[in-house]
């Protein structure tokens, strides 16, 4: 059978209203990460579940903190789409409350109606419109829904992974919009800078050595920093975040320290080890023009190494001709965001993202999702997983 025959199977079994009766159940839940609280979801989740004939099982590092796995059919290849329970905290300026969602103008609104509960509503529905079409399969699909994922993901899928959870292939709708997916990340590293200089009274400056105005020559560099590094030419390159800057004591004192707190993001080709020689080199240039400097690297208390899925996997292949026989234009490019597709690809699971948005309304006041597109993302996710299962 056709792609796109397939792709109408589904279609013509997809239930809107019901995808939109979950989502809506989804984010009147409120699991605000920290604390997170995704337990709060458990019948919702197991209802769903036992609508799709799922074998549930739940894997908790914390029993407050729970991820649903459900295993539909058995055999090889296995697929995992995966989406994640927890929000963001709701801030200020929105128009109605945040976590009693509506409708308006073929768009849901409340916090998570995008990230990542929509996604949830979607993929379920495309699965239940897949199971309901009749189509036969040989392989297992895994229907998941995960904890922590705006958090890190400890209580997430970094422990599922770990407690021996590996499919052949997984689904994120979590990144990338509707008519881009993402099949690889860039690393971050976040370190400090730490400058040290001498104390003095506020009114004679110069008989001190201010570290504020020291690391400063350095860091007024960073937005035109240049790297010099060669790297994967499918990723943008690595960027510098000047995230915090903390340093003396008093108005009245000239500051003899300074932390400056970095993110790095970076792309496949390059290494941790490359940028804090690259960062080392350049201090070493500026102690040479002011021999006051005294600037020295902290130690990296977070890591992201960069992945990519190459180009012949079975996974891009499904997800682009998939797209391409039901006419939804697909490009496919890197990010510098951190999703848990990374976790998956550097543990040996091929993870491509995917999001049906539209107008990047992540994280923000009166966060939306379009209707049109949830509905085209479950028949694509469903259509793509039944072509690497059947």
């Amino acid at each position: 059978m056709e792609i796109n025959e397939i792709a109408t199977k589904i279609t013509s079994n997809l239930n809107k209203q019901e995808m939109l009766d979950f989502l809506f159940s989804l984010i009147e839940t409120e699991t605000v990460n920290p604390p997170g609280n995704e337990y709060l979801l458990h019948d919702i989740i197991m209802k769903c579940m036992k609508e799709i004939g799922a074998e549930v099982q739940i894997i908790s590092k914390d029993e407050k903190r729970p991820n649903y796995i459900g295993r539909i059919g058995r055999g090889e290849p296995s697929v995992a789409i995966i989406s994640h329970m927890d929000v963001v905290p709701p801030g200020e300026g929105w128009t109605h409350h945040p976590f009693q969602p509506y409708e308006n103008e073929g768009k849901i609104y409340g916090r998570g109606a995008l990230d990542n509960k929509g996604c949830l509503a979607a993929s379920w529905a495309g699965i239940k419109a897949l199971l309901k079409s009749g189509l036969k399969f040989k392989g297992t699909i895994y229907f998941c829904a995960v904890s922590d994922e705006e958090m890190g993901s400890d209580y997430g899928v970094e422990y599922i992974v770990e407690k021996g959870f590996k499919p052949d292939y997984a689904i994120v709708p979590d990144s990338g919009s509707i008519d881009k997916a993402v099949i690889g990340e860039k690393g971050a590293a976040w370190f400090d800078l730490e400058s040290f200089g001498k104390q003095s009274h506020g009114s004679t400056p110069e008989l001190g050595i201010n570290a504020i105005i020291k690391v400063s020559k350095l860091i007024s560099n960073f937005e035109k920093f240049d790297f010099n590094l060669k790297y994967d030419p499918r990723f943008t390159p690595p960027t510098i975040n000047v995230g915090m800057v903390s340093g003396g004591n008093a108005p009245n004192i000239v500051a003899s320290r300074c932390k400056v707190t970095l993110d790095i993001r970076y792309p496949v080709g390059i290494t941790e080890g490359m940028i804090l020689k690259r960062m080392s080199d350049e201090i070493e240039v500026l102690k040479k023009k002011d021999n006051e400097v005294d600037i020295r690297l902290g130690e990296v208390t977070t890591r992201h190494y960069p992945h990519i899925i190459e180009n012949n996997s079975k996974l891009i292949d499904a997800f682009k001709n998939t797209a391409k026989e039901i006419g939804m234009p697909m490009e496919f490019e890197t990010s510098a965001g951190i999703t848990v597709a990374k976790i998956l690809n550097l543990n040996g699971i091929p993870a491509i993202a995917h999001s049906p948005d539209s107008d990047k309304t992540w994280h923000i006041s009166d966060e939306y999702v379009k209707i049109e597109n949830l509905e085209k993302c479950a028949v694509l996710w469903a259509s793509v997983i039944y072509e690497l299962v059947r």
